[in-house]
């Protein structure tokens, strides 16, 4: 039976500060996150497939990073993007995979909200490989429609490639993740790293944390929040005198078993 370990905010009866994180390989280089992936709020982001997407048309491919679609652009502005339209208020990030062919080719990150541009960055005035960057839209509000895109703005002769465009909401940026309605077992990290200290700040040294392949993942409400290698497994930051309901599946490689019957709790009040 797994055995859950509850806490309301980050202070423990000791001090001693259980640290864990997750990525995709077994040395916890690979897309190394101390926040387990949220889902992506935008549908057809590995490939730029379905309706929505603009600019899209006439923009070739040009390869794949990390099992991704890349589309590169060589002339100015205009660059790909998806609206979407925020559920409930709230933070939301918008993160995406850029690079830039030669210097000055300057991608500049665009945010809009409401068919209005928030922020207009360059990133980069020099070259350099896929990398990933985000951005967070603070206090949205219901109904309020966001876009992100990377934009050629410089002159220079190059391209400026994308892939991987997600938001999700939250005030951290996550790692790259379909959405609700694409997701995979694969999609979701296969090793989570652990350590013990009395710092409560998580490292984000991968070398900090001894790793081991994901055996248990664990659903709050229905949402995946984190796994383990053992029938163990912390639930962190919630909320007091609240009602949750948690499940836990078993992970084989890219099998996932059915998650277990709900179990209900609710946490005490604070004195």
């Amino acid at each position: 039976m797994l055995k859950l370990h509850g806490k309301t905010g980050d202070n423990m009866a000791d001090n001693n500060y259980f640290h864990t994180a997750y990525a995709y390989s077994a040395d916890g280089t690979d897309r190394f996150t101390t926040v387990y992936p949220n889902l992506n709020l935008l549908d057809g982001t590995k490939d730029f497939s379905g309706a929505g997407w603009t600019n899209v048309s006439g923009v070739p491919n040009d390869g794949t990073f990390k099992g991704l679609t890349i589309k590169s652009k060589s002339s100015q502005w205009n660059g790909l993007y998806k609206n979407y339209t925020i559920p409930e208020d709230g933070d939301y990030v918008f993160s995406v995979y850029t690079s830039a062919s030669a210097d000055g080719v300057n991608p500049a990150m665009v945010i809009s909200k409401n068919s209005t541009v928030i922020k207009n960055t360059v990133i980069s005035t020099t070259m350099f490989d896929m990398q990933r960057f985000d951005y967070v839209c603070e206090n949205l509000k219901k109904g309020d429609v966001v876009s992100g895109r990377i934009d050629k703005s410089g002159t220079a002769t190059g391209k400026v490639s994308v892939a991987g465009h997600k938001w999700e909401k939250g005030s951290i940026a996550t790692p790259y993740m379909p959405s609700a309605s694409e997701v995979t077992t694969a999609d979701w990290p296969k090793y989570v790293g652990t350590y013990v200290d009395t710092n409560p700040v998580s490292s984000t040294d991968p070398s900090k944390y001894d790793w081991d392949e994901m055996k248990y993942r664990v659903y709050l409400d229905g949402v995946p929040v984190g796994g383990s290698k053992l029938l163990s497994f912390d639930l962190e930051n919630l909320k007091a005198g609240t009602s949750y309901n948690v499940q836990v599946s078993q992970i084989n490689g890219n099998i996932e078993s059915d998650k277990s019957e709900s179990v209900a709790f609710k946490t005490t009040l604070t004195q």
